[in-house]
């Protein structure tokens, strides 16, 4: 049993260099807080919170900066309306896709910063509530394109495991909404920190 033992830590030591030496993906779980673009005086919004998974993979290396690609996912489930207005939406969720391209520097640094941009899918649903809790019967729901563009900065921890702080802005189409709106272009600013995973 002890000599299982051992080979056993000894596995988990050899597998643990392994990840550090590679360390070519990276997944970041972050919460943070959106703001987003108002619609006019008609609708305005509170912050919401924001969570987030970003999977990358860094698929270039120079002595300085490396190149990952990276696939951002953020969901917003209840951005409230702030609007005093009991026959106005209660609130509306959103949720980013949109893959793109980060540039990190320096590349083993303890401390690191970097630079993303990427474009996708956006999606918003307005609540089946209004603000005074009764039926929303006009409900709706809006796909639209979406770029982003943020930036950020790593800081290593363990070999594995390091924490990441960034700002994105994610820009989409107009929402619709069950109200007659402006219907402008969203700016979506999203700060959020939390633990980068490397293996």
């Amino acid at each position: 049993m002890s000599r299982l033992r051992a080979m056993f830590v000894l596995s988990l030591f050899l597998f643990a260099r392994s990840v550090a030496a590679d360390d070519r993906f990276d997944v970041g779980l972050l919460l943070g807080a959106t703001t987003a673009s108002n619609e006019g005086a008609v609708l305005q919004f509170d912050r919401a919170l924001t969570y987030q998974a970003t999977f990358g993979w860094r698929f270039w290396e120079g002595d300085r900066v490396a190149l990952s690609v990276e696939v951002p996912f953020l969901a917003s489930p209840a951005l409230a309306i702030a609007t005093p207005d009991g026959s106005l939406p209660k609130e509306y969720a959103s949720l980013y896709l949109t893959p793109g391209v980060r540039a990190t520097l320096p590349i083993r640094g303890r401390v690191s910063v970097f630079g993303a941009m990427g474009a996708g899918y956006a999606r918003y649903s307005e609540s089946r509530l209004r603000r005074d809790s009764t039926s929303n019967p006009s409900q709706q729901d809006t796909n639209a394109g979406a770029l982003q563009v943020g930036g950020g900065v790593n800081v290593r921890g363990w070999s594995w495991l390091g924490f990441r702080g960034e700002v994105r802005d994610v820009y989409t189409g107009a929402r619709r909404f069950s109200i007659a709106t402006p219907h402008g272009a969203v700016h979506n600013f999203v700060t959020s920190g939390g633990l980068e995973l490397r293996f």
